[in-house]
């Protein structure tokens, strides 16, 4: 595995947070239509990225990314960054349900996910809120397994 390359990734996804988390109000909790409305876009995205990832096919992965994301996870980095996650934690089998908030300009819909080698991995998908293409704006895996 390439570390640098890896870092430069995990470096961007940090940046991107820390520019847009400057921006941002305090979040909130949606349910309810609200809620509704967001997975309604959401979860057929989730469903469609998590099953790119367990094959290994990045058309599929990155197939709802927005220019930002295209531009910091290219094939290579997703190549790269699928190693290391499945190496530590294995393919992703399922997922618990979704808590979606909302600060700002962003809504993110968040799983608890089951993973091979681990459960409760914490998976983030951001989107802007009136964005009308729905496109990714910010994805996070998290797990102890992942940061050790």
């Amino acid at each position: 595995m390439n570390l640098p390359r890896l870092s430069l990734f995990v470096v961007l996804a940090v940046l991107l947070g820390i520019s847009t988390a400057g921006c941002m109000d305090r979040e909130t909790v949606l349910s309810g239509d609200d809620a509704t409305e967001v997975l309604a876009y959401a979860e057929p995205i989730v469903d469609n990225l998590m099953q790119g990832f367990n094959e290994g096919n990045y058309a599929k992965y990155s197939r709802d990314f927005g220019p930002e994301m295209k531009q910091a996870l290219d094939e290579a980095a997703f190549a790269e960054s699928r190693e290391f996650v499945t190496s530590r934690i294995g393919l992703h089998e399922s997922r618990g349900d979704p808590v979606v908030t909302k600060t700002g300009e962003y809504v993110a819909v968040t799983y608890r996910a089951k993973f091979e080698r681990e459960d409760g991995v914490a998976l983030r998908f951001v989107f802007e809120k009136d964005d009308p293409s729905h496109r990714l704006q910010g994805l996070w895996f998290d797990s102890p397994m992942l940061r050790s």
